[in-house]
C-alpha cells in the first residue's frame, strides 16, 4: 500500500498502530475525491471496514474542483502516507488518464473509481461501481442474465453499471443527453462482443431494469431522468444517487408498482472489493501505454 513496500508487506505494516489510539501518527490515509462531496456516505463505513480488517487507515472526503484535479493528484502523490483514492463524480473519467495503469474492465468503462499507490510509487486504477450495483441486484433476487436493461447516463457511473450488466449477461441500452457519448460507449462494448446499444430517447419501455445513473435527483428541483408514465410495474427501477436516499424518481417508480433499488447499494456492496483492491489484489492491471495502443479510442 505504501511506496517502497510490497502490497502484502504494506498491508501488514498498516495494521501497526491500531492499539495506539485513533487517529495516530502511523495512520495510512485514503481520500475520497469529488465535486461536491457533501453527499458521500462512504468515509464512515469504509473506515470502519478498514479497522475491522486490521488496517490502521481512514477514508477522508476531499472536495476537489474539476479544473485543479491534475494538480491536486500530483500533490497527493507526494504525501508519503497517502496510499489510495476513492473517486466520485465528476472525476471518474479524468482520473483514468492520470494513473499509470488500469484494469481491462476500467478500459471498457473508460473510467475508474478507485486508485492505489504501488510499491514502486506508480498508481493503478479500477472501476467497482458496477460490481456493487450488480451485487445489490443479485442479493435482492434479481438475476441480470437475459434481462433487458435501460441505463440513463453514459458518464463514469452509467458506463460502469452498463459494463457490469453486460458482463452478467444482460442486454443493455444506454441513453445520454450527449447522444454521441452514448454511441461511442456502445460501439466500444459492441467491438468487445457485448450486447450494448445506444438509445436515441429516454424511453425504457420493453425493459425489465431501469437505472438512473445520472446526478439527477440530488437536488429538489432536478428534472426526472425518465418520464414516469413510461414505467410499468414489471420493471425494477434503480438509482445511483445516494442523497436523498429515496429520490423523486424512485417515489414515482414505487407509485407505478415497481420494485426499487436505492443508490446506496452501489457503495455498500463494493466496500469489500475496495478493501481487496487497496490490499493489492483483484483485477489484472495493465499499463496505460499498452491500453492506449490497444484501444480504438485513446484514453485521454
Amino acid at each position: 500500500m505504501a511506496g517502497a513496500e510490497s502490497s502484502a508487506d504494506a498491508a501488514g505494516s498498516a495494521a501497526i498502530g491500531l492499539d495506539n489510539g485513533f487517529p495516530n501518527g502511523q495512520l495510512r490515509i485514503y481520500g475520497l475525491i469529488g465535486d461536491p462531496v457533501s453527499q458521500v456516505r462512504a468515509p464512515f463505513p469504509m473506515t470502519q471496514k478498514m479497522r475491522e480488517t486490521r488496517l490502521n487507515a481512514a477514508l477522508i472526503p476531499l472536495h476537489v474542483p474539476v479544473d485543479v484535479l491534475p494538480t491536486v493528484f500530483a500533490g497527493l502523490k507526494l504525501i508519503r502516507n497517502f496510499d489510495g483514492l476513492v473517486v466520485t463524480v465528476p472525476h471518474k473519467i479524468s482520473m483514468a488518464g492520470l494513473v499509470d495503469r488500469i484494469s481491462e474492465r476500467a478500459l471498457l468503462v473508460g473510467a475508474i473509481n478507485v486508485a492505489r499507490r504501488e510499491a514502486d510509487d506508480s498508481w493503478s486504477g479500477d472501476i467497482l461501481d458496477g460490481v456493487g450495483f450488480v451485487r445489490g441486484l443479485i442479493d435482492r433476487g434479481f438475476d441480470p442474465k437475459d434481462q433487458n436493461a435501460f441505463v440513463v447516463g453514459a458518464g463514469g457511473a452509467g458506463c460502469a453499471v452498463a459494463v457490469e450488466l453486460a458482463l452478467a449477461g444482460a442486454s443493455v441500452r444506454v441513453f445520454d443527453v450527449s447522444s454521441s457519448r452514448a454511441k461511442v460507449f456502445a460501439e466500444r462494448l459492441q467491438r468487445a462482443g457485448y450486447a450494448v446499444a445506444s438509445a436515441d430517447f429516454a424511453d425504457p419501455r420493453g425493459s425489465t431494469l431501469v437505472v438512473n445513473a445520472t446526478p439527477l435527483g440530488m437536488q429538489p428541483d432536478d428534472p426526472l431522468p425518465v418520464d414516469p408514465t413510461l414505467l410499468s410495474a414489471e420493471m425494477l427501477v434503480a438509482e445511483v444517487v445516494m442523497k436523498p436516499p429515496v429520490t423523486a424518481f424512485l417515489d414515482h417508480a414505487r407509485a407505478c408498482g415497481c420494485q426499487t433499488q436505492l443508490g446506496e447499494a452501489v457503495m455498500l456492496y463494493q466496500l469489500d472489493d475496495q478493501i481487496e483492491f487497496f490490499r493489492g489484489s483483484l483485477a489484472r492491471l495493465i499499463p496505460i501505454w499498452v491500453l492506449k495502443r490497444r484501444a480504438k479510442r485513446p484514453i485521454r
